[in-house]
Order: structure tokens, then sequence, then C-alpha cells
């Protein structure tokens, strides 16, 4: 529904299309015209049969899916966005040929019913597009902000939060003064790598979060022990001086730690959600598969959901203990469905320096 521009609607404002990077003005008003000749598109399929091949290439559709421009047209049987988006890209090949023969069959008048090499559609229309493995939130949002130059849809420090509060660390929205030691999290931005007059080496970077930002500099004596963490995209708990007055902000860091180690010395227990409809020994042993794939120290339990409320679950424990990273997640997901895994966390959790 997006136009070129930014557009006001009840409630919002729709974002334009020319603020997605590697599509072109050209390609954009292609697909507008296709939207209005066909008043609504039903599947990508329909979409490059009728949009200029010339304008909407392969680089156009993956940005674009990679904003999560397509999201829309999801089947009813697709897993979530992060599934769908990871679809759209694997099938880029495959959607970008089956335009252009379309389009050249249609020119020399010898288009079938269907057009391409591609079977007459079901009752999903996307049914020719292979399947794959869902993104991890992380590879969505990173795909997101590569597209749109944002993360639009949420933020990789949200799932944190529970980890971030247990270590006792402020958000950047709550930082209002200065304080001597203060820790806070954020993804890594902007990273200049410098040297001091010594040549000794420092850095300095912004730290994002959803509420805000603030420079972080890291000077040689953490340097030498931190360096190695600092790089666009690196997610972080920054510990150290805080300073602020009217104009400015910094951290001056002492601390640097990824936030996955804090994550996983937070996590106590992982809650894998089971509907009663999929407990076959297929797959069991699907699932099973997957905890061998990620083993780690941290237990299991799984929930057999019978989907007649809370009193009708039955909790049992695995022998497994598994690593619960962001692909493990993933994994479990694709198999169990979206919100299958809940990653129980201690109320308090120490620090690598505080151990």
């Amino acid at each position: 529904k997006s136009e070129l521009p930014f557009t006001v609607q009840p409630g919002g404002v729709r974002f334009g299309l020319g603020a997605v990077k590697n599509v072109g003005e050209g390609a954009i008003l292609s697909m507008i015209a296709a939207r209005k000749t066909l008043g609504t598109i039903t599947s990508l399929f329909e979409l490059v049969e009728n949009v200029d091949m010339r304008l909407v290439n392969k680089k156009v559709f993956e940005s674009l899916a990679k904003a999560g421009a397509f999201d829309s047209l999801a089947p009813a049987t697709s897993k979530g966005p992060l599934h769908w988006r990871a679809r759209i890209v694997a099938n880029l090949d495959r959607l970008v040929d089956h335009g252009g023969r379309f389009q050249r069959d249609r020119d020399q008048g010898q288009t079938g019913l269907f057009g391409g090499d591609f079977e007459p559609p079901t009752s999903d229309p996307h049914a020719g597009l292979v399947e794959t493995r869902p993104w991890t939130e992380t590879e969505a949002l990173s795909y997101e902000k590569e597209a749109l130059g944002l993360f639009m849809s949420g933020h990789p420090v949200v799932r944190y939060a529970g980890a971030i509060q247990a270590v006792g660390a402020k958000r950047l929205g709550e930082m209002t003064q200065s304080e001597a030691d203060v820790s806070t999290a954020g993804i890594v931005t902007g990273t200049r790598q410098l040297k001091t007059k010594r040549g000794d080496r420092m850095a300095v970077f912004m730290l994002e979060d959803e509420a805000g930002k603030v420079e972080v500099v890291v000077f040689p004596e953490a340097y030498n022990r931190y360096g190695g963490l600092i790089a666009d995209d690196a997610l972080l708990l920054v510990r150290g001086k805080y300073e602020r007055d009217d104009d400015t902000a910094r951290m001056v860091a002492s601390e640097l730690t990824p936030l996955d180690v804090i994550r996983d010395r937070a996590i106590r227990e992982v809650l894998v959600t089971v509907p009663a409809t999929q407990t076959s020994k297929e797959f069991a042993k699907s699932l099973q598969a997957v905890f061998e794939k990620h083993p780690g120290d941290r237990r299991v339990s799984i929930l057999i959901d019978t989907g007649q409320g809370d009193g009708m679950r039955v909790k049992t424990q695995t022998q497994r203990r598994v690593r619960p990273s962001d692909l493990f997640v993933s994994d479990v997901e694709a198999l169990c469905g979206a919100g299958s895994v809940e990653l129980k966390q201690s109320a308090s959790v120490k620090t690598p320096a505080d151990t």
C-alpha cells in the first residue's frame, strides 16, 4: 500500500518506498502502476508478471523483501514474517526468471494460461516457492537496517531485556545525569579505530538501544582487554563512567561484555511448548536432533499444550541440555511454531567482572 514518498494515514505515517535502499524511482512507479491496474496484488508471481522487469530487478526485490514490503502477501501457511521474508529471498532467482520469461512469452504472443514453468496455482499461490529455514530475529533486524537504514519491526536489544535487567543495567533513556559507575547495553554503530599520540590503540563508537544512543570512548587500557569485541552491529553491555552536561553525553568504558554472554548466564531453563498434535515419534526425533545440534548446559523442559487452557498442559523435563542461542530458538520455532521457546531467567546475574 506504500507510495513513493511517506504518506500520512489515519493513526500514523506510511513508510515511503523511495526510502528503501537500492530501489529506484522507476521500479517503484512500475509497481504502483501494476497495483493500480490489478486493483489488488495477490501473489509475488502476479507481481513479477505485471511490473517492468527491466526496472524491477533481483536487487530491488531483495531490498523490498528485507524491508518487509511483501509481508502482506504471505500465505496463510506461512510461519510468520521471519519465515516468509527468508523464503522470498531464497526464491529470488525463480521469481525473477518467471517474471522475465512470462513477459517475453507474452510479448511474443506465446503465454499460456499460467505462464512460465510453474504449476497452476492451488489455494496457496506461492506453492511453487521452495522452503527454507526462517531467519532468526537477529538476521531479520539486520536486513531491515540494511534495507531501510533503521530497525523497523523491533530492536536487537529488546530480546535481551531480561538479562540486562538482571545485571542491573540501565536503559539509555534512564541515564539523565553523570554517574561514576554505571552499566548500559545496546548495539554498536559508527565504530572509529584510533591511535593516541603515543601510538596506543583506542576506539570510539555509538551505542544505541530502542530509547536513545550515547558516544562510548574506549581508552587504551580498556581497549587492550576488550578491543576484539568492538565492531559495528556488536551487541554489548558497557560498564564505565557516564559523563553528561547540557549539550553532550558520553561513556568512558571500563568493561565490555557481549550480551550473549550476559544472557547465557541469566538463563536457568529453556521451556519448549509443543502442540498435542505434534507428539509422533518422527516429531520427537526431529526435536531431539535440534537439541543435539545445540549442546550446552541449560536444562530443557517440554510443555505439551492440548489447546484447552493452562490447566490442560503437561510439563516434562528431558535429559538433554542445550545452549539457547538465537539459532537454537530459530531451529526449534521452525519445528514447533513461532513463540514456542521461552527462556526462563534468573532474577539476578553477575557480570564477568563481578565473578
